[in-house]
């Protein structure tokens, strides 16, 4: 006897449609998560005392419009001062999803070299007017009196530039290189140009910039030109402030914070709220419990700088002028001063990054010291503690709170773009591919674990 196999005929809408509605049913329809919107502030007001919860909305024909919501917990903005360097990431990733716009964040970094998030905002476009509400917001909640004190990252988008020209008055600026670069290659491509371009952001002093622009000069008069218009102290690390202890050229503590929250970006305005909520939240638990695990008075991340550059400071040979005064010498022959009281060395890396060089390691070890003993304090157990301290309290689902949508808030009127949203970010042509994670089968054997 023989069965016969029956196909469906069905057409693919019918499945999208059908994914639509399981979608409503799960996490409620667009319309309902902005009527409810007002009620997610309250509650999480409730659940979380303490924390900024605003949302900014027009009155058309009688119906108030969504237009932004800014949201900063307590936990975040309380553990940014004592337990974060004075530098702030600022980015804006756009929401393609059933919420539209953008989602604007503000990102710190703490004792691990890791991304901290302090407060983060969804609105219509990326502009200098919503840029000047959401710093002013973020400069109130961080209680900032003196922007001067203070560093911002950006990626240098025009609106950005200005609201932080107007709120943080006075702050030292620093900008993507890799975005630097974006803007630079379109009048000076080609890879020798951009590898002088990295070697003179690179450079970490003064003397060693200026040969950088030298050689760069040679090269392209124009591209020397165009990049000596820049402010150095915005791109070359051989101008940053010693006072930061944080030297990266790119802006990739917001990019971290836009891949971890990728899956909620496509989602509706409470569950993409709630998602985000919901991850610092248990992110703040795993960073304590963490710290149970943790043998030396550093981070995992810390001992792998320190281990590297270790492997400098067994190649040079250390001379002793003083008691904390060393002339180090390096098998290029180039030699450095190191002065271990003061903590500095003459290639700077050591005053950048508050973590001992490779020259200032070999000093280190020449005088018997303890290397954890001259890693900065921004770095320590403490530090960790003091900016994880705080709790992101739980709260219950819409069902459980009392009397929703007495005040509602409509949608936003829609924009749709054609084609399909893309998750993915589009890469440059001269970028390299992204490495594949699937492991290759062509050439391999696999044995069953059971009957080899």
């Amino acid at each position: 006897m023989t069965t016969k196999t029956k196909y469906s005929h069905v057409s693919n809408w019918i499945f999208y449609r059908a994914k639509a509605r399981a979608k409503i049913l799960l996490e409620g329809s667009v319309s309902e998560q902005y009527v409810i919107l007002e009620d997610y502030c309250k509650m999480i007001l409730a659940t979380n005392p303490s924390i900024t919860a605003i949302i900014k909305s027009n009155m058309v024909e009688g119906k108030m419009i969504f237009e932004r919501v800014y949201i900063c917990l307590k936990a975040c903005k309380e553990g940014f001062r004592p337990g974060c360097r004075p530098l702030i990431g600022l980015d804006g990733c756009f929401l393609k999803g059933y919420c539209k716009g953008l989602l604007l964040a503000a990102v710190g970094i703490e004792a691990t070299n890791s991304m901290y998030p302090i407060a983060y905002a969804v609105c219509e476009k990326e502009n200098t007017n919503t840029w000047s509400w959401f710093l002013k917001l973020l400069k109130e909640d961080l209680d900032i009196d003196r922007p001067s004190q203070f560093v911002m990252m950006n990626d240098r988008q025009k609106g950005l530039e200005n609201a932080i020209a107007s709120i943080f008055e006075g702050a030292e600026v620093r900008n993507c290189v890799r975005h630097l670069h974006s803007n630079f290659k379109k009048d000076h491509p080609g890879l020798l140009l951009k590898q002088q371009l990295w070697a003179a952001a690179k450079t970490t002093t003064i003397p060693k910039f200026q040969k950088r622009m030298r050689e760069l000069r040679e090269t392209s008069e124009n591209a020397y030109n165009w990049l000596a218009l820049k402010t150095p102290s915005e791109w070359s690390r051989s101008h940053f402030n010693e006072m930061v202890k944080y030297d990266m050229l790119l802006n990739n503590l917001c990019e971290s914070f836009n891949v971890a929250i990728v899956d909620a970006r496509d989602k509706s305005i409470i569950t993409l709220l709630e998602n985000i909520r919901y991850w610092l939240m248990s992110q703040f638990f795993n960073k304590r419990e963490s710290l149970k695990k943790w043998i030396h008075p550093v981070g995992k991340r810390i001992l792998q700088v320190v281990e590297r550059n270790k492997n400098i400071a067994k190649n040079c040979l250390t001379t002793r002028a003083a008691t904390y005064q060393f002339q180090v010498n390096c098998p290029n022959n180039e030699s450095f001063d190191v002065d271990l009281q003061k903590r500095t060395c003459s290639c700077r890396r050591f005053q950048l990054t508050g973590i001992p060089c490779g020259h200032a390691l070999a000093a280190i070890w020449t005088s018997g010291a303890e290397i954890m003993d001259y890693i900065h304090e921004c770095y320590k157990k403490e530090t960790f503690l003091k900016a994880y301290a705080g709790i992101i309290y739980p709260m219950p689902s819409p069902k459980q709170w009392p009397e929703t949508g007495l005040n509602p808030i409509y949608p936003p009127f829609e924009t749709n773009l054609p084609g399909r949203p893309k998750k993915a970010r589009r890469r440059e042509s001269d970028e390299l591919p992204p490495s594949s994670t699937k492991t290759r089968r062509f050439g391999q054997i696999h044995l069953c674990k059971k009957y080899k």
